[in-house]
C-alpha cells in the first residue's frame, strides 16, 4: 500500500470524524473557550500553556466559519498530519511499508486520535507534531546536520504547545553530549543555527513567563498533590493498552521483539523511554486529576518505536489483521455516533442550551441598546458567551498574576467598557436579590448597572432549572 493511500486515509479519517462531530457533539469543551480567549489576546503565553494554542485558534477569527467547526476541523486535521507522520516515522525507522501500516493502524484502537482528543487545546498538536519532531531527530543523526534545523523548528513549535515536549528535548540534547557519533553536531554549523532558531521560538515565552510571576508552572503545582498514586499503573494501562494487541499481532506473525542492532534506533528508544520512565516515578508518588490527559500524547509515537524493534519484517499481513484493524477505526466511529446520537449519559446534550441561550441574550442587548455587544463579564457562564454569541464579545476580566484567570483580556481598559457597554452574568442559581457582580465590578469599581433582569437557564436537559442574573452595563453611545 502507497503512501498515496496513506494520505487518503488519513484525510478521510479527518473527514469523517469532522463531519460526525460537527453534526452530533452538542457543544464544544471549555478548552474550546480558553483557546479562543488566548487568541484573541495574541499574548506570548497563557495561564496554563505557551502560546502555539492560542496561535492554532487565531485563525478561526477571520475565516468564514463557526467556531465551533473549526474547533473541530482543526483538530482532525492536525491529527491527520500526525497519523501520517506516525506511518513515516515507523517505515523510516523499521525499513517496512507492512510495519508502518501496522503502526499506523494501531491508532484505530486508542481514543487519542478521536473522541479524546476533541476536550484538548494541547494535546493535538503534540499528536501533530511530536512523530515528526523524532523524525527530523533520527534524521539529524543518521543522515545530515541540515536536519537538526527541521528539528529545531518542529521541537520548538510542540514545546509552545505543551512544555511536556521539554522531556524529549532534554535528553536529545543529552545525547549529543553521551554518544560520540552524535557528538560530531557540534562541529556543523547547521547544529548552533538549530539552537538559536529552538530560542527564537521558545524565548517569547520565557519572558512572558517571568512578566506573569511564571503563571503556567503555578497553575501545573495547583494540579499535583504530594501522595502514593497507585492509579497510575491503570491509568497507563488505559492510555498503553493498544500496545499490547500490536505485540500480539506480532507475535502470531513468527515476529519477536529484540533491541535493535542500530546504534541510531538505541539513541531513539532512549529519547523516548527515559523521560517517560522518569515521568512515571515522578507520577508514582505524585497524584493529580489530568493524569490521563498528560500521558495520553506519549502513545502517539509507541507503534512506531515498536515496530522498529521488529526481529523481521513480515513477508505479508494476513487479510484478518488488515480488515481488523481497519473494521476497528469504523467501529470507534459507529459507537461514537451511536453515543452522541441516543444521548447516552447525556453526551449528546452536555451543556446544549449555552448555545441559543448566549444568542438570546446577544439579541437582548441589541434590542436594548441598538448596538453589538462588545463585553461581557461575571461568573463562569459569562466565559461561554465570548464563543457562542453572534457578536463575538470579550470578556472584561483582566489579568491578575494572583488570580490568573483561565479566560482574561490582557488589552481591557475601564475607558472601553463604559464606552462600548457591558453585558455581566451572575453566578447560577443566584437570584437578582442576592447577586453582587462582585467578580465583575472589583476590577472596575466605577461601573455603573444600568438595569438587572431575572431569568432561568437549565444547562440541558438532565440539569435543573436554575435562577440566572444578568445586568446590563448601559453604553455611552446608546
Amino acid at each position: 500500500m502507497s503512501s498515496r493511500f496513506v494520505a487518503v486515509w488519513v484525510l478521510g479519517y479527518a473527514l469523517l470524524w469532522t463531519f460526525a462531530t460537527v453534526l452530533l457533539d452538542p457543544t464544544v469543551p471549555y478548552d474550546a473557550v480558553e483557546a479562543l480567549n488566548w487568541a484573541q489576546n495574541a499574548d506570548w503565553g497563557s495561564p496554563k500553556n505557551p502560546w502555539l494554542v492560542g496561535m492554532a485558534m487565531r485563525p478561526a477569527l477571520w475565516l468564514p466559519v463557526s467556531l465551533s467547526v473549526y474547533w473541530y476541523a482543526s483538530h482532525f486535521l492536525a491529527i491527520a498530519v500526525g497519523m501520517a507522520g506516525v506511518w513515516v516515522l515507523a517505515r523510516t525507522l523499521s525499513g517496512s511499508d507492512r510495519l508502518a501500516w501496522l503502526a499506523l493502524l494501531t491508532l484505530n484502537l486508542s481514543g487519542l486520535i478521536n473522541f479524546d482528543i476533541i476536550s484538548y487545546n494541547d494535546n493535538y498538536l503534540l499528536v501533530m507534531l511530536w512523530p515528526w519532531m523524532m523524525l527530523c531527530f533520527y534524521l539529524a543523526i543518521t543522515r545530515h546536520a541540515n536536519w537538526w534545523l527541521a528539528f529545531a523548528a518542529v521541537a520548538g513549535l510542540a514545546a509552545m504547545a505543551k512544555y511536556s515536549t521539554l522531556a524529549f528535548v532534554g535528553f536529545v540534547f543529552l545525547s549529543t553530549l553521551a554518544v560520540p557519533r552524535i557528538r560530531s553536531c557540534y562541529r556543523q554549523p547547521a547544529f548552533y543555527a538549530a539552537l538559536l532558531l529552538g530560542l527564537l521560538l521558545i524565548l517569547p515565552n520565557l519572558i512572558w513567563l517571568w512578566q506573569h510571576d511564571f503563571a503556567a508552572f503555578s497553575w501545573v503545582d495547583s494540579q499535583i498533590k504530594n501522595r502514593f498514586n497507585p492509579e497510575l499503573f491503570s491509568k497507563a494501562f488505559t492510555v498503553f493498552y493498544p500496545l499490547l494487541i500490536l505485540w500480539w499481532i506480532l507475535h502470531r506473525q513468527g515476529i519477536r521483539l529484540v533491541l535493535p542492532q542500530s546504534w541510531a534506533l538505541r539513541v531513539m528508544l532512549a529519547v523516548y523511554l527515559l523521560p517517560l520512565m522518569i515521568i512515571f516515578a515522578w507520577f508514582l508518588f505524585h497524584q493529580g486529576g489530568r493524569l490521563t490527559e498528560w500521558l495520553q500524547p506519549f502513545f502517539i509515537l509507541t507503534p512506531a518505536l515498536l515496530v522498529s524493534c521488529a526481529s523481521r519484517h513480515p513477508e505479508q499481513l494476513s487479510r484478518g489483521v488488515c480488515a481488523s484493524l481497519f473494521g476497528a477505526a469504523g467501529l470507534v466511529l459507529a459507537g461514537y455516533i451511536g453515543v452522541l446520537w441516543g444521548n447516552v449519559a447525556n453526551a449528546g446534550q452536555d451543556k446544549s442550551n449555552i448555545i441559543p441561550f448566549s444568542q438570546l441574550l446577544d439579541q437582548q442587548w441589541q434590542a436594548r441598546y441598538g448596538t453589538p455587544l462588545r463585553y461581557v463579564g461575571g461568573e463562569y457562564w459569562s466565559q461561554w458567551l465570548t464563543f457562542y454569541a453572534p457578536s463575538r464579545p470579550l470578556t472584561i476580566t483582566p489579568w491578575d498574576n494572583d488570580a490568573r484567570p483561565n479566560v482574561y483580556n490582557v488589552h481591557i481598559t475601564q475607558a472601553q467598557i463604559q464606552q462600548q457597554g457591558a453585558l455581566l452574568v451572575g453566578r447560577l442559581g443566584t437570584a437578582c436579590e442576592q447577586e453582587t457582580f462582585r467578580a465583575a465590578l472589583t476590577p472596575w469599581p466605577d461601573l455603573r448597572i444600568d438595569d438587572v433582569r431575572q431569568m432561568m437557564f437549565q444547562e440541558d436537559s438532565v440539569k435543573p432549572l436554575r435562577p440566572l442574573c444578568i445586568a446590563f452595563v448601559k453604553p455611552a453611545e446608546a
